[in-house]
């Protein structure tokens, strides 16, 4: 038997299996000593380390002894007993190998080609218990956005907001607002009325600082405002920070939680006025644009298996049983009147009027007829007819459900069992849409490290 390690496709070595040829070098080497497992006779050999490494020799010689019987199972050994008991029951440990000395080993995880636990809870990186350091270190040191808008969500208190503010240049003028209502259409009468009762004079609409102490000014009802009440406008200087607490801690109280500072930033270059920058601060963790409140971050927080962080459409599972639209739908060159929809090839004569008329209006709409070949259909289009409007559209004041829940209201209303047995086969076990298969709830979904979250974590090799 003799083992050899290529570099390049180039052999660089070929070593003695009861050899040594002494130049053994720190950890350069899997170093094994007295091996007698199986027809292994007191083998020593070196097997380089970092390099593709082929066992070769005739049938009898030993290289399953060597490879698998103690190599691998010496690595699968170290690993199995560094995992606790409750993990040491899934995974089957090979017996002790026989040999004298085995060192250089790197921390290794072996596994079987062979049928594991069926349990769809159950994956590699929960049973190795590796998912349970990833989900501890998500839970310490990621940053978590907002699952709506992407904002980096921080909390931080009064003090730290206070401190961040007092390093601006001197000389730098500071708005500090409370944000009362962030993109939201209305007249908004009452929010200036709130203002007005709180004792502040001033509010910035739109962007826009009006007084607001008399006569609330006229908004667009049908359109997105965003309004804050300015609760002080000062200047950075030295002795400023008591003043400059007290408004912090009045617009942390009428914002719920979030102050806004506005600060002008003055270009030396050009003279008159600078250009006035926002930034957000939230004492909560929340985001301070959506008013999403977050949970403290904890280890559950991103388990799967736990209903603190699992999906709550697919409880965890990332797939669910519904219609699948590849088994729904025929080739693309049909179109609905060539029989797309499978399940509805049998329709009755009412049947297939009921159905005429749930489509007739989303057809409409898309300039689309039941002559369409589903080939000719836009993307956009497709996605509307299989789930219906995200957004509970309505189309010619009937709102369209989607094609798949259409298929699931006859599932669950069919009487007859010859009907619920045929549209169960057109069912399967089809990704998740809330979690895109993930498994996890939007919270957790966002929490990123070097801009992974776990589940994309987890998806690399």
């Amino acid at each position: 038997m003799d083992i050899e390690h290529r570099t390049s496709g180039e052999t660089t070595a070929v070593l003695p299996a009861n050899g040594y040829d002494g130049r053994e070098r720190g950890g350069e080497f899997i170093r094994i000593r007295g091996a007698r497992v199986h027809n292994l006779q007191n083998i020593d050999v070196d097997i380089p380390r970092d390099q593709l490494v082929v066992v070769t020799g005739v049938s009898g010689s030993g290289k399953s002894s060597l490879a698998l019987d103690t190599i691998f199972a010496e690595g699968q050994r170290q690993y199995i007993e560094s995992l606790s008991v409750y993990a040491r029951q899934f995974l089957h440990q090979m017996e002790r190998t026989d040999a004298d000395l085995i060192e250089g080993l790197q921390p290794t995880i072996a596994i079987d080609q062979r049928a594991g636990s069926a349990n769809p809870r159950s994956t590699v990186a929960t049973v190795t218990e590796i998912y349970d350091y990833l989900r501890l270190l998500m839970s310490r040191l990621g940053t978590a956005y907002c699952y709506q808008c992407g904002t980096p969500i921080r909390q931080q208190s009064a003090e730290e907001i206070q401190t961040e503010l007092m390093q601006l240049p001197a000389g730098t003028k500071v708005m500090i607002l409370a944000p009362m209502v962030r993109g939201r259409k209305g007249a908004h009468k009452d929010v200036f009325e709130a203002i007005r009762k709180a004792g502040f004079q001033r509010g910035r609409v739109d962007g826009e600082v009006l007084d607001v102490g008399g006569e609330p000014p006229e908004l667009a009802p049908r359109k997105n405002h965003t309004i804050e009440a300015v609760v002080d406008r000062i200047v950075i200087r030295e002795g400023i920070e008591d003043r400059l607490a007290e408004s912090l801690n009045l617009a942390i109280m009428h914002g719920e939680g979030a102050v806004l500072a506005a600060y002008q930033v003055r270009d030396p270059d050009v003279a008159g006025a600078g250009q006035w920058h926002d930034r957000v601060f939230s004492t909560l963790y929340a985001c301070p644009n959506c008013k999403i409140n977050y949970e403290e971050l904890e280890p559950r927080t991103f388990s799967f298996n736990s209903p603190y962080g699992a999906c709550p459409v697919c409880e965890g599972l990332g797939t669910r049983e519904e219609f699948d639209p590849e088994l729904v739908l025929g080739d693309e060159q049909l179109s609905l009147e060539d029989g797309l929809v499978l399940p509805w090839k049998i329709d009755t004569p009412a049947q297939a009027k009921e159905h005429r008329a749930e489509l007739a209006d989303f057809l409409a709409v898309n300039h689309l007829t039941w002559d369409t070949p589903y080939a000719e259909w836009k993307p956009a289009v497709r996605e509307k007819f299989l789930r219906g409007n995200g957004n509970g559209g309505a189309y010619g004041g009937r709102q369209f459900l989607g094609l798949l829940t259409l298929l699931e209201k006859e599932f669950a209303t069919a009487t007859k069992v010859a009907d619920q047995e045929r549209l169960a086969t057109f069912r399967g076990q089809v990704v998740c849409q809330a979690c895109g298969g993930a498994r996890l709830r939007p919270e957790a979904r966002n929490v990123r490290i070097g801009d992974k979250a776990i589940h994309e974590i987890t998806a690399l090799t």
